[in-house]
């Protein structure tokens, strides 16, 4: 965790949430108590974190001196880079495999709904997939393929803008 200094840790019941921004990313949130908000937030400025203290939610306890880095932010730990920039980082062990946020393929007509997304299995030597997804089946193309399939898509589309017009 790049430039998250200490903070301090009494233990007691955190009575404040601080949100932690680098480059108007939201990269942490560090939990203090009244006690030492002022410090902590000294330190935080200090290190160049923008911090924005604000209150705690409902139902939320925390201790003084706890800190959650967010995997996606600026301050994530190096382990967390082997995550391809498009991956959802939710749960990729117990899938075994990275995925892109699924994105529906709306016509706004009763259609049967499809997503597509990308798919990579945690291996280093893995290659970036493609996934087509429907109510019933999924399909996996590489990205060669879905490339080509773009191309087809295209000229379908086009032979069928013309076989309207004739």
């Amino acid at each position: 965790m790049s430039n998250l200094p200490t903070l301090p840790e009494c233990g007691e019941p955190a009575t404040l949430r601080i949100e932690l921004y680098t480059t108007d990313s939201l990269d942490a949130c560090a939990y203090t108590c009244a006690a030492h908000t002022p410090h902590a937030l000294g330190a935080l400025g200090r290190a160049g974190l923008d911090a924005y203290p604000i209150g705690l939610g409902p139902g939320v306890s925390r201790p003084c001196g706890h800190v959650f880095v967010y995997p996606t932010g600026n301050l994530a730990a190096p382990d967390d880079l082997a995550h391809p920039r498009w991956c959802d980082r939710d749960r990729c062990r117990l899938r075994g495999r990275h995925c892109s946020r699924a994105r529906r393929l709306d016509t706004n007509r009763s259609e049967s709904s499809v997503e597509v997304g990308l798919v990579r299995a945690l291996h280093p030597a893995a290659r970036t997939m493609v996934s087509l997804s429907g109510a019933a089946s999924a399909v996996v193309l590489s990205t060669g393929q879905a490339r080509v399939l773009r191309y087809r898509l295209a000229h379908l589309l086009d032979l069928a803008a013309v076989s309207r017009q004739g």
